[in-house]
């Protein structure tokens, strides 16, 4: 039983660490501690009793809420980087507008047309 409640300390300590690097905005290394975090919840809760549930409770709702927070900072960060690419793609679409404007074609449109010079 000790090691169990040893591998969900772990766990709880590296989901900390993917909530720092969520707010930190790095998901590479964020992905990468849930995947370890994954891997020894499924060693700590592997073929585990109902009355050993029981003892390892304070734990496992601690996971539980670490897992919530650290879910709702994903949507979050999720929410923020869907409304970069639409201003960025708002912003492409602008960009091109004046090039146009500007009497700049595309090279397709240009490479239709044939040269009076040559």
């Amino acid at each position: 039983m000790a090691e169990r409640r040893q591998l969900l300390n772990e766990a709880l300590n590296i989901g900390r660490r993917e909530l720092g690097s969520l707010l930190d905005g790095d998901v590479f290394e964020a992905d990468r501690l849930a995947q370890d975090r994954e891997r020894l919840l499924d060693q700590a809760i592997a073929d585990l009793g109902r009355d050993d549930l029981q003892s390892l409770a304070d734990e496992l709702v601690e996971m539980k809420n670490l897992h919530a927070e650290i879910t709702s900072q994903a949507r979050k960060l999720h929410a923020s980087l869907k409304h970069d690419l639409l201003n960025m793609r708002k912003q492409n679409r602008r960009f091109s507008g004046y090039s146009r404007g500007a009497g700049n074609m595309p090279s397709l449109a240009r490479d239709r047309f044939i040269s009076k010079l040559g």
